[in-house]
């Protein structure tokens, strides 16, 4: 019997829930017929991507598993030091694989984080595994072509590119590319992936915008492949190259034309969608290798394709956000809608290879608000004298007696010799809160700071000793910004229309939870479940977890949040053991009938 858990990241339950009903999603619909259904609460207090994709495969939350943002703050050296949540080192506790290896139970992973150590190496309980993110050489890029004859030469993460503009028969213009391969690029031909080397590679495409002729490519990074299957890694290697993301701020800066916000006619939205199309082929690419050929117990395939298009479309269909834009509304969620097909098309390949007695479950990480505005926050305690800039201009968190911290996410600091001293600190924090609640929007006058919380997501007042560390929650709509300005509002519109930072509680960042399998009761949990339960579910379908109360009822306790007061933790899910000496299916797939 193995476990097929795929991850939607930014899989938004009021998202996924829609589209299902629409019909559009039927993969997804072959799962709510016949399992369990459910919205998920997001890790907190911050509910960027690797403190909740954590949450998920440890099925903890960040106070322990201690991945706090998408940077970790104090992490490096000195207070102001943050490095990545993906880093070796993270999480604190295991994820489930690791906890599985200790029953000789192994694993086949499709871009899932924590897998590989810093010496690129995985463990003996790894069947395969595939990973590219945390090795990035260059970001994408856009080269506007000179029409004129010669190479046009640039560097692309250490690879030397040439490019030469032909003209070919009536007129048309077509790139020919050089640089470990080879290829002939006609203007609006679409994405093509192209070979730097032997290891490493990108996709391409030739664009006409106006009377300009420009190259675009995704990024390039290196991956890393390794396990004990020879089979799977092999055919891993085969794959086309990794795009691990769109091109979506070269999109936000107008580089195809105007957005459909902006009166464009779609041209710059459908530009940016087939890069992500791309992302959609790549990780396709990857998971049919690991379906077709793995030997694990586990296999997990990790989709990065909704939380792109999320970002970029979703604040414009939010009717509960200011970026809502009926006017476009209808035409953006049909983007929203493809890009999600997509993603449920692999979902459909891995109910089609799953068995009868398989498990399936699909999660994600967190979901997705609308989002119209910044807000500086370190520029407003600098105007209220908490904290500093050096003679840079830059922040100078050791100067200050409060910052809100570089990693962005979410943290306010008290710092210097304020921090070492508790009443002094307890005294600048409480400064710093009323400094911040002050913030409104000039454009409406309303306050944009709802409160603070601290590790544990609780709400911090001043009757309540705060720590020297503590969250800022914003108002629907804001997000928060590190970067210092100097000057002007410290509150800003932006072009990204969706984001993820402090878990405020709303219902628009609850996950999506799936799952259909041996013992999983069909139905709709009636609910909110926390996302530390799908790794139990996970562990509990391979017989490494308790089975379920008599009769199989989940155990309910009242948990009250800021958009659902009536939420119920459910745990655990009807679970079923492992059956002994399974192995995984050879084909066939789960029922499709409920």
């Amino acid at each position: 019997m193995t476990v097929y858990w795929v991850v939607w990241d930014a899989g938004a339950h009021w998202v996924v829930d829609r589209l299902e009903r629409e019909g559009a999603l039927p993969a997804v619909t072959r799962m709510r017929e016949r399992g369990v259904f459910a919205a998920a609460r997001p890790a907190h207090p911050n509910c960027q991507t690797p403190p909740s994709l954590a949450t998920l495969f440890t099925g903890t939350w960040p106070a322990e598993h201690q991945v706090t943002g998408y940077t970790v703050p104090g992490a490096g050296e000195g207070v102001a030091s943050h490095v990545s949540g993906f880093s070796p080192g993270f999480p604190a506790t295991p994820p489930v694989w690791e906890a599985m290896s200790e029953n000789d139970l192994t694993s086949a992973l499709v871009h899932a984080p924590w897998v590989f150590g810093a010496d690129d190496r995985v463990g003996p309980h790894i069947d395969a595994a595939v990973e590219a993110y945390s090795g990035r050489l260059a970001r994408h890029a856009l080269h506007t072509l000179d029409p004129g004859p010669g190479n046009q030469l640039w560097d692309l993460g250490g690879f030397r590119v040439e490019a030469v503009v032909e003209w070919a028969r009536g007129g048309s213009r077509r790139v020919r590319i050089t640089g470990g391969d080879r290829l002939l690029l006609g203007s609006d031909e679409g994405w093509q992936p192209f070979a730097l080397d032997r290891d490493h590679g990108t996709w391409m495409r030739c664009l006409r915008v106006g009377e300009r002729l420009m190259l675009v490519h995704t990024g390039l990074w290196r991956g890393r492949i390794a396990g004990r299957n020879p089979k799977t890694t092999h055919r891993l290697a085969q794959c086309p190259p990794f795009a691990g993301e769109g091109v979506g701020p070269l999109y936000r800066q107008g580089a195809f034309g105007p957005r459909l916000a902006e009166g464009g006619d779609g041209s710059a939205e459908e530009v940016f969608l087939s890069s992500v199309e791309c992302v959609a082929r790549s990780f396709g690419a990857a998971a049919d290798a690991v379906l077709q050929t793995h030997e694990a117990d586990l296999v997990v395939v990790y989709l990065p394709m909704t939380d792109d298009v999320g970002h970029e479309f979703l604040g414009w269909c939010d009717e509960r956000s200011a970026a809502h834009r009926p006017d476009i509304a209808e035409r953006v969620w049909s983007y929203i809608r493809r890009c999600y097909t997509w993603s449920d098309a692999i979902l459909g390949r891995v109910l089609d290879r799953a068995c009868d007695e398989d498990t399936v479950v699909l999660g994600a990480d967190h979901g997705m608000v609308g989002s119209t505005h910044l807000v500086h926050l370190n520029d407003q305690l600098v105007r209220a004298g908490l904290a500093v800039r050096d003679v840079g201009g830059d922040l100078d968190p050791e100067g200050s007696q409060v910052f809100y911290h570089p990693a962005n996410n979410g943290s306010l600091w008290a710092a210097g010799s304020t921090a070492a001293d508790p009443v002094r600190a307890r005294h600048a924090l409480s400064q710093a809160r009323a400094a911040l609640s002050s913030i409104t929007d000039p454009e409406t006058g309303r306050p944009v700071v709802t409160g603070f919380v601290g590790h544990d997501g609780e709400p911090l007042t001043d009757g309540r000793a705060g720590p020297a560390v503590s969250y800022v929650v914003l108002a629907d709509d804001y997000q928060p910004s590190a970067r210092l300005l100097g000057g002007g509002p410290v509150v800003r519109r932006v072009a990204k229309t969706g984001a993820h930072v402090v878990n405020t509680g709303d219902s628009r960042l609850h996950a999506i939870h799936a799952a259909v399998g041996p013992g999983i009761r069909p139905g709709t949990a009636a609910g909110v479940i926390d996302n530390t339960l799908p790794a139990a579910l996970v562990l509990g379908q391979l017989g490494l977890a308790g089975t379920p109360q008599a009769g199989g009822a989940p155990a309910l306790s009242i948990r009250s949040t800021k958009d659902d007061a009536h939420a119920v933790r459910l745990s655990p899910f009807p679970l079923s053991r492992r059956a002994d000496g399974s192995s995984p299916c050879a084909g066939g797939g789960l029922s499709r009938k409920p």
